[in-house]
This record gives C-alpha cells, sequence and structure tokens, in this order.
C-alpha cells in the first residue's frame, strides 16, 4: 500500500474508531467516577478518630492498592454474570460495565489517598486544596484511559478491539504498524489536551 491508500483508508475508518474510542471515555469516566466516590467514604474512615473506622479504611485502601486491574477485568469477565432478571425481564449486562469495575480498583485506593490528604491539608490551612486534588484527580483519569485499552482483552468494542477489526478487514502487513500508530495518536492527542487543560488550571489558580 502507497501512503496515500494507507492515509485515505485511515480517513474512512476514522468514524468507526472514533466510536471505540466513546467507549473508552465511558469506561474511564465510570470506573473515575465510582473510584472517586468509593475512595471519599474510605478516606472519611481513614480520618476518622475511631479505630472501628480508620482500621478498615486503612486495610481497604491497602487491598485496593495491591488489586492488579488486568487481572480482576478477567476475573469479572469470567465470573460475573452476563445477564441477570428482574420482575421476570433478562436484563444483560454490558461487557464494558465489567471493565469499567476492574478499573475502578486502583482509582479507590488513589481517590482514598488524594482526598486524606485534601483533608489534612485542610486541617493545617493550607491553600489550594481543591485545586491540587483536582489537578490529580486529571491527571489519574489520564492513567486510566490509557488503561482502559486492555478492555479489548475480554471484549469491550473500543478503540484497539476497533482497530484489530480495519486491520483484519484491510488484510495488508504493512497497514498495521500504521493503524495502531494512529490509534496511538489519538491517546496521545487526549494526553496533550488533559495535560494543557492541567497546567493552565494551576496557572491561574495557582497563585
Amino acid at each position: 500500500m502507497g501512503s496515500s491508500e494507507i492515509l485515505n483508508e485511515l480517513m474512512v475508518w476514522t468514524p468507526y474508531l472514533a466510536i471505540g474510542f466513546v467507549k473508552n471515555m465511558l469506561v474511564s469516566y465510570a470506573s473515575m467516577l465510582l473510584g472517586t466516590l468509593l475512595g471519599w467514604l474510605l478516606a472519611v474512615m481513614r480520618h476518622s478518630q475511631r479505630k472501628r473506622l480508620n482500621r478498615p479504611g486503612q486495610m481497604a485502601t491497602d487491598l485496593f492498592r495491591n488489586i492488579p486491574s488486568f487481572v480482576f477485568m478477567f476475573y469479572l469477565a469470567f465470573v460475573m454474570p452476563v445477564e441477570f432478571t428482574w420482575n421476570e425481564e433478562v436484563i444483560k449486562i454490558p461487557i464494558w460495565i465489567k471493565a469499567a469495575l476492574a478499573l475502578t480498583v486502583p482509582v479507590v485506593g488513589f481517590a482514598s489517598d488524594q482526598i486524606l490528604r485534601y483533608f489534612k491539608d485542610r486541617e493545617e490551612g493550607a491553600g489550594h486544596a481543591v485545586l491540587m486534588f483536582v489537578v490529580a484527580w486529571t491527571q489519574y483519569f489520564l492513567i486510566i484511559i490509557m488503561a482502559s485499552s486492555t478492555a479489548s482483552v475480554i471484549g469491550v468494542d473500543e478503540i484497539v478491539a476497533r482497530a484489530n477489526t480495519v486491520i483484519t478487514a484491510i488484510r495488508q502487513p504493512e497497514f498495521i504498524l500504521w493503524m495502531y500508530l494512529y490509534v496511538a495518536l489519538w491517546f496521545l492527542g487526549l494526553g496533550i489536551l488533559v495535560a494543557n487543560v492541567s497546567d493552565r488550571i494551576m496557572k491561574r489558580y495557582g497563585h
């Protein structure tokens, strides 16, 4: 394939890949939202002066920090049912939810630590405690977006999975490298965007 043919194929398949990237974003947002909520709960427990709350909160945080999300993703894929019955209606569980739950695991540990630090900074009168949390959260969100590409291994129809579908359809060995490079640019572009937003927040409110 010539360079013009490769570029044309990439443009033709871009809308198809974009839909897959939306799945990456969906998985990432869901895991960050749920992980932050659970992390906040654990941080409240750890911040408590009561040992019956403090110790379980710390133990749970340590556990979430050390569970490998990639392995846990496979566990959920095989153990979690694909559907369940509710009021005599069969409700299917989308595969992306399993991926989101797996990626929630590291977010819980991260959020617990960051929110606990926020609590302590506020008590000590440290300025910009909220700002520092938002920036850290944004940067970790970027990490989770990158990790969402692993969801393809359990069947989530995200951008990497769709890229593999395109490669199979084209059946040109020289196209493989360019397709994966193109997909990488999607993540790189988003990373640059998130980094710029984070820098602007720091510059605007960090003084």
